[in-house]
């Protein structure tokens, strides 16, 4: 029996999480990781080191803490904060920093799957026209509207010459 090893072209690639914003994870994700971050913990990393090693200062993470989810708040201002350095790489390379394996391994499968969502999502968005091939807010709607210019009638008496939100009549201009 022979056994066939698949070319590294043919397997799917893990989208790199470092290139991926912090805004493609998905509500799922984030309530997941605040049911493991927002209870305090004496024995593991909670959202308070996080939010120390995302660089929040004491009075921020004070401020933070009235809010019934912290995590998903740091999260937010985090992303508000440092939109172009909030991506998802460098939150798992923090919990990895904290010791939250357990976090890491829980959610590995859905932050994998949100990434490439997000992806996929932005190249439907970059292959889309920016234009359809076809103008057609300039054609009358109705039939009896139809071959009238600027410069018509539309009742056949007298042609009219428009100018910007001023109209003459023709008639006086002469």
């Amino acid at each position: 029996m022979e056994t066939v090893l698949a070319s590294p072209a043919a397997a799917p690639s893990a989208p790199d999480p470092h290139s991926v914003p912090l805004v493609a994870l998905n509500y799922g994700v984030r309530r997941r990781l605040g049911l493991f971050l927002n209870p305090r913990a004496a024995a593991a990393a909670d959202w308070t080191a996080l939010a120390e090693e995302l660089g929040c200062e004491y009075l921020e993470i004070r401020r933070l803490e009235g809010r019934p989810d912290p995590t998903a708040a740091l999260l937010e201002e985090w992303q508000g904060r440092c939109p172009g350095g909030a991506t998802v790489g460098r939150l798992l390379d923090v919990l990895r920093r904290l010791g939250r394996h357990d976090v890491l391994l829980d959610l590995a499968g859905s932050v994998e799957e949100d990434c490439k969502k997000y992806l996929q999502r932005k190249q439907e968005q970059a292959d889309q026209p920016l234009q359809v091939p076809a103008v057609d807010s300039s054609v009358p709607k109705t039939s009896e509207l139809m071959g009238i210019t600027t410069r018509d009638d539309p009742y056949g008496e007298h042609p009219r010459l428009h100018c910007c939100l001023l109209a003459s009549c023709w008639g006086c201009l002469q």
